[in-house]
């Protein structure tokens, strides 16, 4: 694990984004960067931080940490569902198949949890008892495992997600029933087979958001999967004891960042706070920890100065 003094002096040696000539034009995500190449597209993942829909600052090694993390699970779960996954000419970097993308993303929930306005426990705690057509019981309480997983989609491309149902998002001509539940089958394939591995490294793997894209007339997994942006991941070993005794669980994911804004008064209205030097320290702290957990491998941080690295690794300027 790297030290807190590295990660102090990587505060400034960060990726706030793109703009490389050469690779024609750039178009930016929350935190991804990407460059379109004929039928391949280049991802660059900044060291940017989203939460509630909002881009807050940048987090020492975080593109590092996703890209080397989504490469991994593609190439583990390659066989059991088709990814749009090339190479990985650099730690920030993912070349992939361009995908015609579905306008929905897929949350697989096991667990009830969650602070932001589209999460399970957010809403079921205002009294919402029908979750994107999932009718759940009364009585269930915060980081409760539910019966089985439950599928809650969300719009995209919108200022903020939208909940949405299977039936609401036929009737509003955002996709048609068949590709939903071709896609909702391969996004519980998957998960899984996340839970599976999540629970030999000793973590529960809560839930998680796919996106997925139609390549050569078929589904195929895009942009990340099981990355802490994109996942929960809570440790197994103190799971019973704090959901007894109604303690928030050990984390390794973004909700730690969710939780000190939400702490601060910011749910995505209004201007956020601004982030310290302390909490994108063990921001990063974190993440890193949830690579090696997860992969069973050290991290190893590229000390180099990362725009110029980039830049070399895909021969632009």
């Amino acid at each position: 694990m790297i030290g807190t003094d590295v990660l102090k002096q990587q505060l400034g040696n960060v990726l706030a984004e793109t703009n490389f000539e050469g690779l024609g034009a750039v178009q930016r995500g929350k935190v991804r960067d990407s460059y379109r190449q004929g039928d391949r597209r280049i991802l660059v993942a900044s060291d940017r931080i989203s939460a509630f829909d909002c881009v807050l600052g940048t987090i020492p090694f975080k593109g590092q940490v996703l890209t080397q993390l989504a490469a991994f699970w593609f190439q583990k779960t390659r066989e059991l569902v088709p990814n749009h996954l090339i190479s990985v000419p650099d730690p920030n970097v993912m070349i992939v198949r361009e995908c015609e993308q579905l306008p929905l993303e897929f949350v697989v929930r096991g667990y009830i949890t969650g602070v932001t306005k589209t999460s399970a426990w957010y809403n079921y705690a205002r009294g919402t008892r029908n979750l994107c057509g999932n009718l759940l019981p009364d009585g269930l309480r915060k980081d409760q495992k539910l019966a089985r997983p439950i599928i809650t989609p969300t719009t995209k491309h919108e200022a903020h997600d939208r909940n949405i149902s299977r039936d609401e998002a036929i009737q509003e001509g955002l996709i048609d029933g068949e590709t939903f539940d071709e896609a909702a089958r391969m996004c519980l394939t998957l998960y899984e087979a996340a839970v599976a591995h999540a629970a030999s490294r000793g973590l529960i793997f809560v839930d998680t958001k796919y996106e997925l894209g139609r390549l050569d007339g078929k589904l195929v997994f895009s942009d990340e999967i099981n990355t802490p942006d994109s996942s929960r991941y809570w440790f197994a070993d103190t799971y019973a004891e704090r959901f007894a005794a109604g303690e928030e669980q050990r984390k390794l994911d973004k909700e730690y960042v969710r939780q000190w804004l939400a702490d601060r008064g910011f749910r995505g209205e209004g201007t956020p706070p601004k982030l310290t030097d302390a909490l994108r320290i063990e921001a990063a702290r974190r993440y890193i920890e949830a690579y090696e957990i997860v992969t069973g491998e050290q991290f190893q941080a590229d000390l180099r100065p990362v725009r110029a690295r980039v830049a070399a690794a895909l021969g632009a300027s």
